[in-house]
């Protein structure tokens, strides 16, 4: 399990851990091993978002996402309509007939749930299925600037704990150590036409 993986499935109490580990590691180390040290740092979402391959994969989730909110507009459209009818009638219909309609209403609300629920799931394979390739490729171009540029260590700048929360990892650090312009540039080169 690599560090980037390691950082995408687990809690915050594991990452307060691993962050304490790896700063311990940096302060603790000998002044000869220091001196031989070179970190560097990666803005993952920054390179997800300009990268090509991150704007086609972004595209291709529009699309996807755009397609199945068009079913569920239109079955929302009908429900209106249906809750509309219903209300104009409601005051001049038969018992029967008015316990009919708000079942064939309440079906119909049920049934929009049902698939609500499921095109979110659909949604978010497919999401989680495309993050997987791109952070796999990710990984391939930063394993290699970061052979190439003798780097020890590539932290991300930003940790995701849960939905729209991230936490800064890199508080400070020198110009000349962030390697995100240099991994959006190969992964165009490398997987841009992909």
């Amino acid at each position: 399990m690599t560090i980037f993986h390691y950082i995408h499935n687990n809690t915050e109490g594991d990452m307060k851990k691993l962050l304490v580990a790896i700063l311990a590691m940096m302060v603790f180390l000998p002044a000869a091993a220091t001196a031989e040290t070179k970190i560097g740092y990666v803005d993952t979402q920054q390179v997800f978002d300009v990268a090509k391959l991150g704007k086609k994969y972004k595209g291709i989730l529009q699309e996807y996402f755009s397609a199945r909110k068009k079913i569920l507009d239109a079955d929302a459209d009908e429900i209106r309509r249906l809750e509309e009818e219903y209300r104009k009638q409601a005051s001049v219909m038969k018992e029967n007939a008015r316990k009919e309609k708000e079942e064939g209403i309440s079906r119909k609300i049920a049934d929009f749930q049902k698939k609500q629920g499921e095109f979110n799931e659909e949604v978010g394979k497919k999401n989680d299925e495309l993050s997987k390739e791109f952070d796999q490729m990710l990984m391939v171009v930063l394993k290699d600037i970061a052979k190439k540029g003798k780097f020890t260590l590539v932290l991300n700048k930003l940790i995701t704990l849960g939905p729209r929360a991230e936490v800064p990892v890199i508080l400070y650090a020198e110009e000349g150590i962030e390697v995100t312009d240099k991994v959006v540039a190969e992964m165009d080169k490398k997987f841009g036409d992909k």
